[in-house]
């Protein structure tokens, strides 16, 4: 049994309330340097424009913590929820396999 989050936040701001927002000392620009990235990838990231590549996951290990797998899981939760609000799947109707 899978429980699903409703409404998940975006991988980035979740960043950002984590890793951000309590400390006063640590800025965007800290940690996109710390990543390796530019600023304004980072920045689209923690403002929900774009999302964490398998890459960016990497990265995001390294210098944050928590496993790649855990950052990757994070956007498929957020993706798979929008998806989910998106498509109509009322008309749909499976397909019944029967075996021989």
């Amino acid at each position: 049994m899978t429980i699903q989050q409703f409404n998940p936040p975006h991988p980035g701001e979740l960043i950002k309330r984590t890793y951000i927002d309590p400390f006063g000392d640590i800025s965007a620009n800290q940690i996109a340097k710390r990543l390796g990235v530019a600023v304004s990838t980072f920045n689209r990231l923690i403002n929900g424009v774009s999302d964490i590549s398998p890459e960016m996951a990497i990265r995001l290990s390294k210098v944050l913590g928590r496993s790649p797998e855990s950052w990757l899981l994070l956007q498929n939760h957020y993706d798979l929820w929008k998806a989910r609000q998106a498509v109509n799947t009322d008309e749909l109707e499976p397909i019944k396999f029967e075996t021989v």
